[in-house]
């Protein structure tokens, strides 16, 4: 919804400031359009700086009343994401005073107030206002009568309900996701962007049930798209192997995992002196006769990952705490699986290091 409210505003940026002072509206469009160039041009920190300043000079061209202080203020609220914690307070104020502004001037059910309480929804910290906020919007969504626009607004709830409160609206969240995937399933094609997020949002909701079979099967159908040749974004992409990866050792079926690690090798350009980051990790044990004593211990090791990612050849290079410190490391690292390094469009055989450290709570 974000995009419309930018449209809404560019158009209407131009009419109804006969009484503001010219030179503030000169000011505003320049800053507006430094903005849109901003925000396509993908400059996170710019675009920002430059979505305040619209907002602050619409303001004061505009008044408090305002559709266009409204859609400027979700403007901002939109490009504070960049910081989430941080600005999760600010992005709420925005957004309510968007819904504020919105509500007063138009009916309550209308699409106008969509942007506005989905905002309020993803930055509220109470599970209860959230859940609310979502059901409003629902609400508002089935009186358009679109059914599309119904599931997406029930997969945006499953995801801020499932994501940002720690389950304590599992059985809403699964509903919500559900219905919106048996949509999609129904009237999406495969290469959808609605039916990849769902799928992905299946997949989490089922390997946190350790539903791991389902999970994998969700994730594969993402993979599947990308065989067949279907564009989409490359981030998704490496993030659904990356997780069958992550899946596939933690059932035992390393052989199954292999596929995914060498995909995503190729997918990532390999630099010089660059360290490779783990697909997969077991956390060692802690050794019983260091935890009785309380005792801390660090192991630094290099090894080979070979072709198809596993972890070879280990040798320990430093540690401290003792030689149980150094089998615990060795047996996890065994355990271990990276994407392996491609030079020539070949996989070869790179060293890598490690430290694992044991640290026991005091």
């Amino acid at each position: 919804m974000k995009a419309s409210s930018l449209l809404l505003c560019l158009t209407i940026a131009y009419s109804g400031y006969s009484h503001a002072d010219e030179s503030i509206h000169s000011q505003f469009k320049i800053v507006y359009q430094q903005y849109l160039d901003a925000q396509q041009q993908g400059k996170g920190k710019g675009a920002e700086d430059k979505a305040e300043q619209a907002y602050l000079l619409g303001k004061q061209i505009y008044g408090d009343k305002s559709d266009n202080t409204a859609n400027l203020a979700i403007n901002y609220a939109n490009e504070l994401h960049q910081y989430p914690a941080e600005n999760k307070q600010k992005r709420f104020t925005l957004f309510e005073q968007a819904y504020t502004i919105l509500a007063a001037n138009h009916p309550a059910s209308s699409i106008e107030l969509i942007d506005a309480l989905l905002g309020m929804a993803t930055n509220t910290d109470s599970v209860n206002r959230a859940d609310a906020l979502y059901k409003q919007v629902i609400e508002i969504a089935a009186v358009q009568k679109v059914p599309k626009l119904v599931a997406d607004m029930k997969l945006a709830a499953a995801q801020g309900l499932a994501y940002g409160f720690q389950g304590k609206k599992y059985n809403q969240a699964k509903r919500y996701l559900l219905e919106a995937d048996e949509f999609y399933s129904q009237n999406l094609p495969e290469n959808s962007v609605e039916r990849i997020k769902a799928d992905f949002l299946v997949a989490a909701f089922a390997e946190g049930k350790r539903q791991y079979s389902k999970a994998i099967e969700r994730l594969n159908r993402v993979v599947s798209v990308f065989d067949d040749a279907l564009s989409f974004d490359h981030e998704t992409e490496l993030s659904a192997h990356s997780k069958l990866v992550h899946l596939y050792e933690k059932t035992g079926k390393s052989d199954e995992a292999t596929k995914h690690c060498l995909a995503i090798a190729k997918m990532v350009p390999w630099q010089e002196n660059q360290q490779q980051t783990p697909l997969y990790r077991q956390e060692p044990n802690y050794p019983d006769s260091k935890a009785r004593f309380r005792q801390d211990g660090s192991v630094q090791m290099e090894f080979d990952v070979n072709t198809a990612g596993f972890v070879k050849n280990i040798t320990i290079i430093k540690s401290e705490g003792g030689e149980a410190f150094e089998q615990e490391a060795i047996k996890a690292m065994e355990k271990w699986r990276y994407a392996p390094k491609f030079e020539d469009g070949k996989a070869v055989v790179a060293k890598a290091q490690v430290q694992l450290d044991f640290k026991i709570g005091r």
